[in-house]
């Protein structure tokens, strides 16, 4: 095979390899957490899941196709930190989230770090109050303006019904989701968040309580292990 040849055929491999990274590029989820364990943990086994599934269509196979990261960090701070990890990444990111909730900080903290994610193209995941209501919602419909600690109590409540954890949620819980999955109702969770969107949605998220975005991005995600 002359050197012309040779040539094409390997900027034709490469070509298709170039193609073929850049079909599994909305595969990529870098989905970034208020929390360093609460929301990761909950995510973690979805993406276990998702990774081995997809992976071996990947031609890097220790590329993941959804990084989760702990930041410690919250609202406007975690959006600003979110962008700096997308746009120094290596690959390109087709899904960019951010998980967190409203909790004590002011209206304006929250309503501007979403609007800034909108404006970066950076999908929230928010919770207000708490994305424990999120995994209340599993177990019962509440349409009530409570905070964390209450939802914890409620929590608790059906930990002792069903004797999980010796009847006590935690928020560090490795495998809460899991725990929701067994013992809870993912599809009434679901059912519930939207009728709570439905009633609560008003002219701003710090407004719209209570009310979690959570299960957007759930949703999301087990498409992908139903594909």
């Amino acid at each position: 095979m002359g050197f012309d040849n040779l040539h094409k055929k390997r900027q034709g491999n490469l070509k298709k390899r170039k193609e073929n990274i850049k079909e599994v590029e909305p595969l990529r989820f870098l989905i970034v957490c208020e929390g360093k364990k609460t929301e990761p943990n909950y995510f973690e086994p979805l993406k276990n899941q998702i990774n081995a599934k997809y992976r071996p269509n990947l031609i890097n196979l220790k590329v993941e196709c959804i990084d989760i990261v702990g930041a410690g960090k919250n609202t406007e701070s975690l959006i600003d930190y979110t962008i700096k990890l997308r746009d120094n990444a290596n690959i390109n990111y087709g899904n960019v989230w951010c998980v967190f909730d409203k909790d004590s900080f002011t209206s304006n903290q929250f309503n501007n770090a979403i609007s800034k994610a909108g404006n970066e193209n950076i999908k929230t995941a928010w919770s207000n109050e708490a994305i424990e209501l999120w995994f209340l919602l599993h177990f019962e419909y509440l349409n009530t303006g409570i905070g964390r600690e209450q939802y914890i109590e409620k929590l608790n409540g059906h930990f002792k019904k069903y004797k999980i954890n010796k009847g006590k949620y935690e928020k560090s819980l490795n495998d809460i989701y899991q725990i929701l999955e067994k013992y809870g109702n993912y599809d009434n969770a679901v059912k519930y968040a939207k009728k709570l969107e439905k009633i609560n949605l008003k002219e701003t998220p710090a407004k719209s309580k209570p009310m979690t975005k959570v299960y957007e991005l759930v949703e999301e995600l087990k498409v992908l292990l139903e594909k």
